[in-house]
């Protein structure tokens, strides 16, 4: 496994709305790859979020979502199962189910 993509576990990012402002902080709960930009997480907003590429200055920051390897991946869209199956993982807030 690379090495690179392995130290990102535990590691905080955050992702900024260009739109509203607005911003989220996630967290790497599995090894895999996460992208670039993500729709705006703000109910009112349909912008585009764009990853500060984990350069944050405050790791101790509270993430709200995380990034994981489902295990489940029969019971995902075709499309997501495709994006696991390419080693990408998946959104969900801290502390829900898989």
């Amino acid at each position: 496994m690379d090495e690179e993509a392995q130290s990102l576990i535990g590691r905080k990012n955050i992702y900024t709305c260009a739109d509203c402002g607005g911003h989220i902080v996630t967290i790497d709960a599995d090894t895999g790859v996460t992208p670039f930009m993500v729709r705006c997480k703000s109910p009112v907003c349909d912008g585009l979020m764009r990853s500060s590429m984990y350069r944050v200055f405050d790791q101790n920051m509270r993430a709200d979502w995380e990034w994981y390897k489902p295990s489940a991946i029969e019971m995902l869209s075709d499309a997501a199962r495709d994006h696991v199956n390419k080693g990408g993982l998946l959104m969900r807030r801290v502390g829900q189910p898989s």
